[in-house]
């Protein structure tokens, strides 16, 4: 399963900041609204403030106990997928001339 990044702006006045999702808050989806992340089916807000919500509460966040309620807490807030550049399977190798 591969792991999504999320960028989330609580528009607060802190600074935006990024997490990534785990198996636990991916689980817990697909269980809370019936959906599996290979139906091929697209993600929206919904998907991603449920799992931004997962994370910070499994974090240690100050949550309420449901994700609406957060939502509704922060009518500013903006969570986003980012796309991930890092590269999964590093060489360590320098780059050659033609290479």
């Amino acid at each position: 399963m591969a792991k999504v990044k999320l960028e989330i702006d609580l528009d607060n006045g802190t600074p935006t900041f990024q997490i990534y999702t785990t198996l636990y808050a991916i689980c817990e989806w697909e269980e809370k609204f019936n959906r599996k992340l290979t139906d091929g089916r697209p993600m929206g807000a919904a998907d991603w403030s449920f799992w931004a919500y997962t994370v910070l509460k499994l974090r240690g966040e100050k949550m309420p106990d449901d994700y609406k309620d957060w939502l509704k807490e922060n009518p500013g807030l903006d969570v986003t997928p980012v796309m991930d550049n890092t590269n999964p399977n590093p060489t360590g190798g320098e780059l050659t001339e033609g290479n």
